[in-house]
């Protein structure tokens, strides 16, 4: 007798084909899912990933494309192949924006590539500090710290009819500039640094301080004259209100005022440290020797501190000063020529007793070598 087959059998494999074949759909999704995945987890590390070897400041001029500042970054990336990727996916080449960028050593290649391809610059603190004595010198100063070169500097602060937009002139372009030091971004054209200035110089000039220039009878363009002669006589700020008296006392009495700062200025010798007869014969309108009157501009950019010394001078009968013997740094005051010729006197003695004890230190320290 023949045996019956059972069906069971066959209703098992049917069951295990469809397993498989779910099984392989699911692996399938698994994959068209994970790969996808997998690509945005590496692309996102690598957006995310710190590649600043230490920290550094990072030029970027207007002509730069992409080879000449991966060749500037290179030396400055621990991964250069994932930066790469990372700008190029971001369309970096095509974007690159000119300026100061710092680049911290926890940076991240996303980071990077951002700033530079939408212009994020680190601004820069641009002092202006010290003696600055002609535009001329304000602008080798300022091309050294910024994008613009100094014949652009020049060129603006030489165009007198922009200058008159600004309230002043190629003689007073000086009194713009109050040294302090001052935020701005690398890449700043030299008309928007003056812009900037003349803010500067307005927010300064209160109504206060308006109103003082005005009980003095001075304009605020003669006070900075002023304050740049002051402080081209000293640096010690407690005398400047004194000094500025003696200057404003010779005003009102029409005397001239006779400021060795303004022949030194006039002489374009800033290497003299002692004003002699024949540089007092220079022919300038700087020179207060033989004019009358402040000169026609400032002969230096003059220091908040000594515009408000001058806003805030001392009421003295003093026409006269003179260094002090003691060499301090002061001066001492005087209310005639008897005074000032006797205090002179005393400070040339001191001045030639320490010029002979320097010669005699010299000649002992000579002897024993």
């Amino acid at each position: 007798m023949a045996r019956k087959t059972s069906s069971k059998p066959k209703k098992s494999n049917r069951k295990s084909s469809k397993k498989g074949r779910i099984f392989r759909w699911l692996v399938i999704i698994f994959l068209l899912l994970a790969i996808p995945a997998g690509i945005g987890i590496a692309r996102f590390l690598q957006k995310n990933k710190k590649n600043v070897a230490r920290k550094t400041v990072l030029y970027v001029r207007p002509e730069t494309d992409f080879n000449t500042l991966m060749d500037s970054l290179e030396k400055n990336l621990t991964d250069i192949g994932s930066f790469v990727k990372v700008a190029n996916r971001e369309q970096l080449p095509s974007h690159i924006h000119p300026g100061r960028y710092v680049l911290d050593s926890l940076a991240t290649n996303i980071q990077v590539v951002r700033n530079i391809k939408y212009g994020y610059q680190t601004p820069l603190m641009l002092p202006l500090s010290g003696r600055i004595r002609h535009a001329k010198n304000l602008a080798a100063r300022l091309g050294k710290r910024m994008m613009a070169d100094s014949a652009a500097f020049m060129e603006v602060f030489t165009d007198n009819d922009y200058l008159q937009t600004l309230g002043t002139d190629t003689s007073n372009v000086l009194s713009l500039i109050l040294p302090d030091s001052y935020e701005f971004y690398w890449t700043a054209t030299p008309k928007e640094f003056l812009e900037r200035m003349k803010k500067e110089y307005d927010k300064f000039w209160t109504d206060e301080r308006l109103q003082k220039a005005k009980k003095i009878g001075l304009s605020p363009k003669e006070v900075s004259i002023l304050a740049s002669i002051v402080y081209g006589e000293s640096n010690h700020v407690p005398e400047y209100p004194k000094i500025a008296s003696v200057y404003h006392n010779r005003l009102r009495k029409g005397w001239k005022l006779c400021a060795d700062p303004t022949v030194i200025y006039a002489t374009g010798d800033f290497t003299i440290t002692r004003v002699l007869k024949k540089h007092l014969e220079t022919d300038s309108p700087y020179n207060t020797y033989k004019v009358y009157g402040l000169p026609p501009g400032p002969i230096m950019a003059p220091t908040k501190d000594c515009i408000d010394g001058v806003l805030n001078e001392e009421q003295t009968d003093y026409y006269y000063f003179c260094a002090n013997p003691k060499f301090n740094g002061t001066h001492r005051f005087a209310r005639n020529e008897r005074e000032h010729f006797a205090n002179a006197r005393a400070y040339r003695q001191a001045l030639d007793s320490l010029n002979r004890a320097k010669a005699a230190r010299a000649a002992a320290e000579a002897a024993t070598k």
